[in-house]
């Protein structure tokens, strides 16, 4: 499979970006939730909506999901909707899981293979993961959620276990856990597929851009 991209965390984006840079040189850098940092010098901006929630109740965070108005959607380069229906323009989304791969020694299952699971998301939507875990013939015996963000300890998460339950999470929440790794501690990677006919057009539009860097 392919390798995952470097990634770097800091309380400011400069700070992250020069992490990066620091490690070799790179075609592309991308900022999560970077829309609203106009400080932040960018070359193409790409919005992603939930499908399913779309603008939900139209009102700024935290009385609502919304981070900017919806008009702020004609200024951007292109609108990937995952899952859910893309409107016309529109960019569809669909993530598609990978094996469950565990964070101490890498080996990998198909996730219905590993038993009684506690799974556990700190993403924008848990319940988004816990229906993917569904979907995949895996019924939870528990489901926690945490806030986007949070900080996650070794002893808050293997509370979270008994017997030979194992714990299953995102690949963004495993990035913040293997410092601290448990053997019974598993992610489940997810690649994104994009369909649609302005695909071609946006790929083809980030390769030349990221030719014509130094």
């Amino acid at each position: 499979s392919a390798r995952r991209p470097p990634v770097a965390v800091a309380p400011k984006r400069r700070q992250a970006i020069e992490a990066l840079l620091a490690q070799g040189p790179l075609d592309a850098i991308i900022t999560d939730d970077g829309l609203q940092h106009y400080a932040l010098q960018r070359d193409r901006e790409i919005v992603v909506v939930d499908g399913v929630r779309r603008f939900g109740n139209g009102w700024w965070l935290p009385a609502g999901p919304m981070r900017e108005r919806a008009d702020r959607l004609h200024q951007v380069d292109a609108v990937i909707v995952n899952g859910g229906e893309a409107q016309p323009g529109e960019i569809a989304m669909q993530l598609q899981p990978g094996l469950a791969t565990n964070l101490l020694t890498g080996e990998t299952c198909p996730p219905a293979q590993l038993g009684k699971v506690v799974a556990m998301a700190g993403i924008g939507h848990p319940p988004r993961f816990f229906t993917t875990l569904k979907q995949q013939g895996i019924t939870p015996v528990a489901e926690i959620a945490f806030a986007d963000h949070h900080a996650y300890s070794k002893e808050e998460l293997t509370r979270l276990l008994q017997g030979s339950q194992q714990l299953l999470m995102t690949e963004k929440d495993a990035v913040k856990c293997r410092d601290f790794a448990q053997p019974a501690w598993w992610y489940l990677p997810v690649d994104a597929r994009l369909t649609g006919t302005a695909v071609a057009p946006l790929l083809d539009d980030i390769e030349q851009l990221c030719r014509r860097q130094p």
